[in-house]
């Protein structure tokens, strides 16, 4: 792994005459062309999230004071509400989920479809004890969906960015789109007032129903989504907290089919964009990289067999570093199937 600064002044010859905004773009358009390859180790990583309820595990005070359904059996709590939600949200670097662990325990992943195969849970599955998690995809914009229609507010974490455009796509209660008038035009997309300090839904606000898409301006500080109602600010429920960079925020969900009080992720990330020269880069060869800028130089220019031969050397040399860094320390563990009808069953076992 290296910084887009070590390779500043190199890269800047490859390229040629341009500014520093282009610079970088061309940076993240070789990682990707390059990262796109294979799973490389500089995009993967593990974090754990707290369904919530994770306070009950260890005897505490539940967090989780809305929920009054049942714990599983393995969810040791002196209350039943230590379980929290099976829907999860994940943070905004995650491209791609390769496993999870509920509470410690393996699981089984399965595709977007999976509640709909004859042979799949559907989406009616309380009280199953299978560990399965499903993948939800990669488009939603909120952490939270919204559960009945609600105003909503922003919150600014720096005067700085008062007026910034927040806009929100979607439909209101009476399930019409959302929109707003500007200079006499009809656009789509609910525009919510930021100020900071002073977060009051307009007398006009519509009461929101459903969020199918976000657009924020570049900001200096994160802004909050929440909703709001008659009660007060502190009766929100927080929907969305976005980073300064944020213009289309795009999230991926996973379900969990069965509650657990914490889990365990494995998740490739998302491809960096840069935005200094001071930005690390997840590669490992630094000459592949700059063989894949000269390569992003012949595509620019469409010479394309160039770009073919660069491309293909930038990847071979990312390749070979990446292979050090993967060592066969285990076998995958024979899996033996349970089932009288499988490869192998029970009486196998007695086989003498």
């Amino acid at each position: 792994m290296f910084r887009i600064d070590d390779a500043w002044e190199e890269g800047k010859r490859i390229v040629g005459a341009c500014d520093d905004a282009t610079f970088l773009s061309w940076c993240g358009d070789v990682v990707s062309m390059i990262a796109n390859k294979g799973d490389f180790e500089g995009w993967k990583y593990n974090f754990d999230i707290c369904t919530v309820g994770c306070a009950c595990a260890s005897g505490g005070t539940c967090l989780n004071t809305t929920n009054t359904t049942g714990c599983m059996s393995d969810c040791v709590s002196p209350t039943p509400r230590c379980c929290g939600q099976q829907c999860i949200t994940l943070p905004r670097e995650v491209e791609t989920v390769l496993a999870v662990n509920f509470d410690g325990h393996p699981s089984l992943g399965t595709g977007q479809l999976y509640n709909f195969h004859l042979n799949g849970s559907g989406d009616i599955n309380k009280g199953n004890c299978t560990r399965i998690w499903q993948d939800l995809g990669a488009n939603f914009c909120t952490i939270k969906d919204l559960v009945i229609p609600s105003k909503v507010v922003v919150y600014l974490d720096s005067p700085a960015d008062n007026g910034k455009q927040f806009i929100i796509y979607g439909y209101d209660s009476n399930g019409r789109q959302l929109q707003r008038t500007i200079g006499g035009e009809t656009l789509k997309g609910y525009q919510v007032p930021t100020l900071f300090g002073y977060a009051i839904p307009d007398s006009g606000a519509p009461e929101i129903a459903r969020i199918t898409g976000i657009y924020k301006e570049v900001t200096v500080g994160a802004m909050r989504l929440s909703t709001i109602d008659d009660s007060g600010p502190s009766t929100g429920v927080t929907l969305g907290i976005y980073e300064p960079d944020e213009t289309l925020p795009q999230y991926r969900r996973i379900q969990l089919k069965r509650k657990a009080c914490w889990v365990r992720v494995a998740a490739m990330k998302k491809n960096p964009k840069f935005m200094s020269r001071f930005d690390h880069v997840p590669l490992q060869s630094r000459l592949g990289f700059f063989l894949g800028l000269q390569a992003r130089k012949y595509y620019r220019d469409k010479d394309i067999a160039n770009a073919h031969a660069f491309e293909a050397d930038a990847t071979r040399l990312e390749v070979e570093a990446q292979m050090k860094l993967t060592a066969g320390l285990y076998n995958t563990p024979q899996i033996v199937v349970h089932d009288v009808q499988g490869l192998r069953d029970k009486s196998d076992y007695n086989i003498v």
